[in-house]
């Protein structure tokens, strides 16, 4: 029977620098490159096209 694969509910951060954020499964241990798709979304602009 093998486990199920790990959800990496809970972590915590062990490294961050300008481009990404690193965060470590405290149930499996594997660290986990976060951040780096959160900046990519939203590009820290709030604007539709309405406003152009």
């Amino acid at each position: 029977m093998t486990l199920p694969a790990c959800q990496h509910k809970r972590t915590q951060l062990v490294a961050k620098d300008k481009d990404a954020q690193y965060e470590e499964c405290l149930d499996c241990g594997e660290i986990l490159e976060v951040g780096e798709t959160e900046k990519k979304e939203g590009a820290g602009f709030d604007e539709s096209l309405s406003d152009a």
